[in-house]
């Protein structure tokens, strides 16, 4: 995978001596998330040692994890089934032709059974149903993730090392945890890693703590939890959309040519720069913000984007994708 990394220019930064550079993981794949495909390479890796043709896996109507599950198991000559939180009418929107297309096997559970999804119980029956399949995590978040995205975060530091340069704060947008923790694990002893909750879970917290503690007593990673923080980025709630985050997010694409995603990467970047502006961050700060890709998502915004901004709006985000 090859990883690009982008200095940021924006009118924000012209009196402050703050720099920016983005993790382009949004690259590496059309569409598909950059941080999911280090989330789930390891998996893959895992489920052909250990003689498994098949991946299940948990999400909802526009799932970045289920798209991107969809085309690297294909990918990867892996069957895919993709257990989706809705009704069935939900197989027409994009995402999920995409991933019928490469060749996902979808089912579709009420509210309430998607909320199993975690219990022992409800797992073995499914294990029972496909035997020949490994289950992963909603999200692709499982300890295997969180080593993946620890490459994440030594493919951005080798990137700086080629460069002769170095970056002091890296950011990511958090959902369930399992990227930020893999970025900590992976972060030098001078950097900070800075996860950006996306919704309100106060068990983001004790969890992202488990998986570094995991890869602590795993691998002998040293002071990895003193270089953490999180933020609380939700704007509204998980995957709500205003008008003060979408101009923010044009805005953004104008200055800087770089679309983000409406649901992590957007909400990351305002925080951070509101932070910067109210002087969070010290002089001479180097901050890398990790795009995590979820663009795709965009593709079941259409109608709140034109409903807020209009047409031609929409139309320079689609341009884009």
């Amino acid at each position: 995978m090859t990883l690009a990394l982008q200095k940021v220019q924006h009118r924000s930064l012209d009196s402050l001596d703050i720099s920016l550079s983005m993790a382009r993981a949004d690259l590496i794949h059309p569409l598909a998330s950059g941080n999911k495909i280090y989330k789930l390479i390891p998996n893959i890796a895992f489920a052909k040692t250990q003689g498994y043709n098949e991946l299940v896996s948990f999400g909802g109507a526009f799932s970045n994890h289920i798209y991107a599950l969809a085309l690297i198991a294909n990918k990867h000559g892996l069957k895919s089934i993709g257990i989706i939180r809705g009704e069935e009418f939900y197989k027409a929107n994009p995402t999920l032709q995409d991933a019928q297309k490469a060749g996902m096997q979808l089912e579709f559970v009420s509210r309430h059974d998607y909320k199993r999804r975690n219990e022992k119980e409800y797992l073995r029956a499914l294990q029972q149903r496909y035997p020949n399949a490994l289950i992963i995590p909603e999200g692709g978040s499982s300890q295997k993730a969180v080593g993946g995205c620890t490459i994440l975060c030594e493919d951005i530091n080798h990137n700086y090392s080629k460069q002769g340069q170095k970056t002091d704060v890296i950011t990511v947008a958090c959902g369930t945890g399992a990227t930020f923790a893999g970025l900590v694990c992976g972060a030098l002893q001078h950097q900070t890693v800075i996860g950006y909750a996306v919704l309100r879970d106060a068990s983001l917290a004790n969890r992202v703590e488990a998986f570094i503690q995991t890869e602590i007593d795993s691998k002998n990673v040293l002071g990895a939890k003193e270089k953490m923080q999180i933020e609380l980025a939700d704007f509204g709630g998980y995957a709500k959309l205003d008008k003060t985050l979408l101009d923010f997010i044009l805005d953004w694409l104008e200055q800087t040519g770089i679309l983000l995603d409406p649901i992590y990467t957007g909400k990351m970047c305002m925080r951070v720069m509101q932070q910067i502006e109210s002087g969070q961050f010290k002089a001479g700060t180097h901050i890398t913000l990790v795009h995590s890709g979820g663009l795709q998502g965009w593709r079941g915004m259409k109608p709140r984007v034109v409903k807020l901004v209009g047409d031609d709006a929409w139309q320079r985000i689609e341009e884009c994708l």
